[in-house]
């Protein structure tokens, strides 16, 4: 196809080939957010990414279908505020999702900085994890508090994109020993804080 003919297409009324408009946000239906705490309900503590793939629901979309006391959430503007607050905690695992694949990084969280050239936060090489983030493309971050069995507790921040998919994920503890009591404070700080910013749904 041609550049005349490709522009003709795009001009096509209900055709967008490139758009950069954020979303909506994702927020669960009182039918979908009854599916949400059906499945908890069978399957306590499960992790956000576990449930919305059995659910076949947009990840982004399962947080809000969480009782109110489970999770916190807010749009990507609130990126630098949380991402200093994680740069607190002891121990954590990065979670990275790639099609059936789950990668898990465990490292402190890194520093970083926006750049002054491009829209990159970049992050420092003090830790295993370094790289290159595109906080301007997330569409929302949820942190989770959601009980499991016999005491246990996940707990865990997730950035999702404008298809409700998860960029990335930092979970605070996997299957070992909980957290210590001062890094559990350390995270309902994060909740606070994060409860204090730009709410996505109503």
């Amino acid at each position: 196809m041609n550049i005349h003919k490709l522009m003709a297409v795009a001009l096509m009324p209900g055709v967008f080939l490139f758009s950069n408009v954020a979303a909506e946000p994702m927020c669960a239906s009182a039918e979908q957010a009854q599916l949400v705490r059906d499945f908890y309900a069978q399957k306590p503590g499960a992790s956000p990414v576990v449930a919305a793939r059995q659910l076949k629901l947009p990840e982004a979309l399962l947080g809000s279908g969480l009782p109110a006391d489970q999770f916190a959430a807010t749009d990507g503007k609130g990126f630098e505020q949380v991402w200093a607050a994680l740069t607190s905690w002891e121990k954590a695992i990065v979670i990275i999702t790639k099609g059936a694949d789950v990668f898990e990084v465990f490292s402190p969280i890194s520093a970083g900085e926006a750049s002054s050239e491009n829209t990159r936060f970049n992050l420092t090489h003090d830790n295993p994890l370094a790289g290159h983030l595109r906080p301007d493309l997330y569409a929302s971050i949820y942190a989770y508090s959601i009980p499991g069995k016999k005491g246990a507790v996940t707990r865990g921040v997730f950035f999702y994109d404008r298809s409700g998919m998860s960029v990335f994920g930092v979970m605070m503890s996997g299957k070992g020993p909980p957290p210590a009591a001062a890094e559990v404070d350390k995270f309902q700080e994060l909740l606070s804080l994060i409860r204090s910013l730009t709410p996505v749904c109503s």
